[in-house]
């Protein structure tokens, strides 16, 4: 009975010691970074206001647009903001528009100084990029830089902005070819090499800050299942662009006093593919929907010249005086056949806002914008840009090379970050495949420990009943008479007489109470172990 129990305790002790010993699991690291107004410091210590990322570089913040057009962050330098770049004429949208230097720190989120980097090799940085030059882009120069991503730093070769009206701010690169994913998954600061985005909303009446997750996406700002969709290798109408969707559906919901029409933009007589893109700011239309937006506005458009006195417009849409025109309407947009994004009122159309002479935000009261370039895409490629993903939460995942949306709240959120393929997520035991793995090796060895005593102490007890106790004689053989031819005679005074058999004496034990079996038997139980649902297996 006590080495049995002694069986026991050793048994658990070890098991306990299994468990404890086990390595324990660890969520896959992510990077959380808010997107929101930014104000920085210009490397002239000049007020920058911007929206975006705020980065640190060398010493200096910049606010940086998360950007699936590039492989390479492509940061702006000082030399964006020189004299012979403050005209904006040749841009078709900003004709007769100039800006002075504050204007163009805000617009372009500040800058890098490239005589504080490492230089780098251009033509790399061109390989990798082979989108940015497709519409006029150029590359003049690279560097090495260490991005200060809030408390994570990461050294990556980036591209220098030197030039060009493109652009507003700097590009961070989420691409699928993305060095900085690569950089940051290498240096063990993410998981894997996907990031999630809420854009918030830059919305006048319903501003939202938003958030960018990389190595992960938010589960705070989900409010619906995600939709899932394939990352492409393939580009749009000539653009680079790897969230591509198909707008199987576009209808526009315009309210007039106490009227509602319907209008039907898009159908399955004319599908639109569209491109994902959460570096533009507004929709971008082809020639023929653009148009089709204007007539809608019942109003004429005026040119960003008409109000350049006032302010600088960043990426001037469909703007008109508030006295001719208005378009208080919904998007409705039905993509690939299955999922509805509702674009509201507030998010379509807003008071013209802009940078004022100081190089701060203002808004003109005047004047009403349409969230649509005014001007039609390049390549005629649709793209859908921040004023769509207002509504929707954005997680791309390069491991699988799948992108998925899903309505996201409305209200701002703090982030709660999870790791893509979070394997501790979905167990509510916290331990790993080898922790679990290391038990099983233990319970085995456990019973195999059981099975080895409980045969010892078998065969103890079996020898033990064998042997007869200390003290106890064996009764002696009793001597076998042989016959004798004379055996029946009676004896002779001379025949030698033995005594009788001396008697054995005899013991009796009661051996009842020594069983080693008694005592009662332990009851095992099994607990259920639940599994607590990822916010990946909501991914349909």
């Amino acid at each position: 009975m006590a080495l049995l129990g002694l069986a026991l305790q050793l048994v658990v002790l070890f098991a306990a010691q299994m468990v404890l010993s086990a390595p324990q699991c660890l969520s896959p690291p992510t990077v959380a970074l808010n997107l929101g107004p930014c104000r920085v410091l210009a490397v002239d210590k000049s007020d920058v206001s911007s929206f975006g990322i705020t980065v640190g570089v060398q010493g200096t913040e910049i606010c940086v647009a998360p950007s699936t057009t590039v492989n390479s962050t492509f940061l702006t330098e000082a030399s964006i903001c020189a004299d012979n770049q403050l005209d904006m004429s040749s841009e078709e949208s900003q004709k007769g528009v100039s800006m002075n230097l504050k204007q163009c720190r805000s617009r372009r989120g500040g800058f890098v100084d490239k005589n504080t980097l490492a230089p780098a090799d251009v033509q790399g940085v061109k390989d990798l990029n082979p989108g940015w030059g497709i519409f006029g882009n150029k590359i003049t120069a690279a560097a090495s830089a260490t991005l200060q991503l809030l408390d994570e730093r990461v050294t990556d070769i980036v591209g220098l902005i030197t030039e060009g009206q493109k652009s507003t701010q700097s590009h961070l690169a989420l691409s699928s070819g993305s060095t900085l994913l690569r950089r940051l998954k290498e240096s063990g600061l993410i998981g894997a090499l996907s990031w999630g985005l809420n854009s918030g909303s830059q919305s006048v009446l319903f501003p939202r800050v938003g958030s960018l997750v990389l190595g992960g996406f938010d589960k705070g700002s989900l409010a619906g299942p995600f939709y899932d969709y394939q990352v492409s290798r393939l580009p749009l109408e000539g653009r680079y662009c790897p969230l591509q969707v198909l707008v199987t559906g576009l209808s526009v919901s315009m309210r007039t006093g106490n009227t509602t029409t319907e209008k039907e933009i898009v159908g399955k007589a004319n599908k639109l593919p569209a491109c994902v893109e959460p570096y533009d700011n507004l929709f971008r239309m082809p020639k023929n929907l653009l148009g089709q937006f204007k007539d809608l506005l019942k109003g004429t458009p005026v040119e960003p010249s008409a109000y350049a006195d006032k302010l600088v417009n960043l990426e001037p849409g469909i703007v008109y005086r508030k006295d001719t025109a208005d378009f208080n309407a919904t998007l409705r947009f039905t993509i690939n056949y299955n999922q509805t994004v509702e674009v509201p009122f507030y998010e379509v159309q807003r008071s013209l806002r802009g940078l004022d002479a100081n190089g701060a935000v203002v808004v003109d009261p005047d004047y009403n914008e349409l969230q649509i370039y005014g001007t039609p895409a390049d390549g005629d490629a649709a793209v859908l840009g921040k004023a769509f993903l207002s509504q929707l939460y954005l997680y791309v995942n390069y491991e699988s090379m799948s992108f998925h949306m899903a309505s996201q709240k409305a209200e701002a959120t703090t982030p709660l970050p999870e790791a893509t393929d979070d394997s501790c997520s979905s167990s509510s035991t916290g331990l790993t495949a080898e922790s679990k793995g290391l038990i099983a090796v233990g319970s085995v060895l456990g019973a195999l420990l059981i099975a080895l005593l409980l045969a010892a102490v078998f065969r103890w007890r079996k020898k033990r009943n064998a042997t007869p106790p200390p003290g106890i004689l064996e009764e002696p053989a009793t001597p076998t008479r042989q016959e004798s031819p004379h055996s029946s005679r009676t004896p002779s005074r001379g025949d030698t007489i033995f005594p009788p058999p001396f008697p054995a004496t005899t013991s009796v034990r009661d051996l009842s109470t020594d069983s080693i079996f008694g005592g009662t038997q332990g009851r095992s139980s099994r607990t259920g172990r639940g599994s607590v649902a990822s916010p990946q297996s909501h991914i349909t």
